[in-house]
């Protein structure tokens, strides 16, 4: 069954997710199907958190860490800042513990806990 004929069968879908080890095409056919569907009609949204920065490179344009981009009409991509954003919600976690404790610093144990949390794997997605 082609890739077409799925979309076919199933109008409504509205998610796909491509996974894999690195090295197979996931994002170059993740933005090869965005295209597609963009110019069948549909609204898409393509992103990646892999710092490579592919998407960029695919559709020649730095799109790294600015939102969603417009590429053509219907087709948006986005590289999410994976670094940016865990540190961003770090630093939300930290301020929710001095608002509900009332404190001035973190102490060290927590922050340890804070820091270790982030290099959990799959953290970055």
């Amino acid at each position: 069954m082609s890739l077409r004929e799925v979309f076919e069968q199933n109008p409504e879908r509205r998610y796909i997710m491509f996974g894999g080890k690195g090295g197979l095409g996931k994002t170059t056919f993740s933005a090869a199907t965005a295209y597609w569907l963009a110019k069948q009609g549909y609204k898409v949204l393509v992103f990646s958190v892999d710092p490579q920065a592919s998407l960029s490179d695919i559709f020649q344009q730095d799109i790294f860490g600015k939102g969603p981009v417009e590429i053509i009409p219907n087709l948006f991509a986005q590289e999410i800042d994976a670094d940016r954003r865990i540190r961003e919600y770090q630093e939300e976690i930290r301020q929710k513990i001095r608002d509900m404790y009332g404190m001035e610093e973190i102490p060290q144990e927590i922050e340890d806990y804070i820091q270790a949390a982030a290099a959990e794997p799959a953290m970055e997605e």
